[in-house]
């Protein structure tokens, strides 16, 4: 990797956050983060990641969960290429008989992938979403 990839992770668990921006650090990415949606476009915007991996559930006042926020981002025409990779608990937390998967037009991502993850597992699917 000539340049480093820069990452931004936007989830409001702030433990979930920092742990994942060590392990990305540590493997040679530049990474930034935002812990509410809103902040993570604004964020997207001026610090112009490669990849931005993106929770569902947001706790605070109502706004975008992170399947909006996909939506989001991958309408406005500056962010639309940035591939999106969702990291969360969604599916555990609302006991949710069915998997979730990408789709074009509902939850326009890369991976759809549960907490908690192996790093392993998230750095590979990183790599893979980068090099698309």
């Amino acid at each position: 990797m000539n340049k480093k990839a820069k990452i931004l992770v936007v989830d409001d668990d702030v433990q979930h956050v920092d742990t994942v921006r060590t392990l990305l650090e540590n493997v040679g990415y530049e990474v930034d983060y935002a812990y509410r949606p809103e902040k993570g476009i604004e964020k997207a915007k001026a610090f112009k990641p490669d990849l931005i991996i993106l929770d569902v559930m947001f706790a605070g006042p109502p706004g975008p969960d992170g399947v909006e926020t996909s939506r989001k981002l991958n309408e406005d025409p500056d962010l639309r290429g940035i591939p999106i990779i969702i990291l969360s608990g969604v599916r555990k937390v609302l006991d949710l008989p069915f998997k979730l998967q990408p789709d074009e037009q509902w939850m326009p991502v890369k991976a759809f992938l549960e907490k908690p993850i192996k790093p392993d597992k998230l750095l590979a699917e990183i790599s893979s979403a980068l090099e698309k």
